[in-house]
């Protein structure tokens, strides 16, 4: 169970470190016309989907096909590429005037930040993979 528990700690650290930075340095954010709020909102959805798409890859590991990890990264991928794709297009479409675009793409950067989180965790999980770099 331990080692299940250094599975989730890179991605409560992710989350953690970015939920504090967007709150407490709010000002920081504004000053770059990025909202604060759409950034938090964006990484609680992320962490989300990647608790979800870690837990699928424990259920992966344990197949013998070598195939079922490379789908569950691929498709916890494109799932996650989805979801925020379609909150993404439900924020803009109601935001209206008040949009703010800096954050969206922010939020991509940590789309990006969250997808290598997964494949690591992916890859370091998979005992037939070898010279995995921390």
């Amino acid at each position: 169970m331990l080692e299940k528990r250094k599975i989730f700690l890179p991605m409560v650290l992710v989350f953690v470190v970015i939920n504090l930075l967007a709150l407490l340095m709010g000002s920081v954010f504004k000053k770059w016309d990025v909202d604060p709020w759409v950034v938090a909102g964006a990484n609680g959805l992320l962490f989300l989907i990647s608790v979800y798409n870690a837990i699928q890859h424990l259920k992966t590991m344990s197949q013998s096909n070598p195939h079922a990890m490379i789908r569950g990264v691929m498709g916890s991928t494109v799932l996650k590429l989805f979801v925020l794709g379609t909150a993404a297009f439900i924020y803009l479409y109601h935001a209206g005037e008040n949009k703010n675009v800096k954050g969206i793409f922010f939020s991509m950067g940590l789309y990006i930040l969250y997808t290598w989180l997964d494949v690591r965790i992916a890859l370091k999980g998979n005992p037939e993979i070898k010279n995995v770099s921390n």
